[in-house]
């Protein structure tokens, strides 16, 4: 073999070993804005198939959607200021108390139609920001959902939910400011605190 043979010889070997080995060892890109809400939604409308009882699949399908929604920045958005001025202890059981609520509204309006299917309009994104379009189909009609989404890391998480043009965060913001004009953050408090007894409790709504 002549010395530019093996030359050629080697350079194909350590360029074969290069590409595959990059393509194995390499990070994948980071996950859109709209293909993590389809990554959601497609976990959750295979569970909302299923044929457990309603309260099994709301309990099944919180974990799959947590994996999209930021509740603490949803919560803080819709309490507003006023969460600074509370305890840390006040702070954490209010953000807590929301992720219950918050989830089970979404998962409400969403999956306990019979056999969801979600279509994808389309994405826009500025920055660190970003809002995915969806449909939301039943059997009946046809229901615009749009997920306002922020960059958290390498991951993409929805801070706002619209619904028909209903903000879910802004529901929770007005619902909140109605109860804490005639009453104080610790009446608030267990207003949530009732109201997710409620739902844990088999015989909640």
């Amino acid at each position: 073999m002549t010395r530019r043979a093996a030359f050629l010889r080697t350079f194909a070997a350590l360029a074969l070993v290069w590409r595959f080995g990059t393509a194995a060892g390499a990070t994948p890109p980071p996950e859109s804005p709209s293909a993590a809400v389809r990554r959601t939604l497609d976990k959750a409308s295979v569970l909302a198939a299923t044929d457990l009882t309603r309260e099994q699949r709301l309990e099944a399908l919180r974990g799959v959607v947590r994996e999209l929604l930021d509740t603490r920045a949803m919560g803080r958005q819709a309490i507003g200021p006023l969460l600074w001025e509370r305890s840390q202890d006040e702070q954490e059981e209010f953000l807590e108390l929301f992720d219950e609520l918050i989830l089970r509204s979404y998962l409400q309006k969403l999956f306990l139609f019979r056999n969801p299917k979600f279509r994808f309009a389309r994405e826009e994104r500025r920055g660190d920001t970003a809002t995915v379009r969806t449909e939301l189909v039943t059997s009946k009609d046809v229901y615009d959902v749009t997920y306002e989404m922020h960059r958290k890391g390498d991951r993409w998480l929805a801070t706002n939910i619209v619904v028909e043009g209903v903000s879910l965060t802004s529901n929770y913001a007005s619902q909140f400011a109605s109860v804490l004009r005639d009453r104080s953050f610790e009446e608030l408090l267990e207003l949530m605190r009732q109201k997710v007894s409620g739902y844990r409790n088999p015989g909640g709504a």
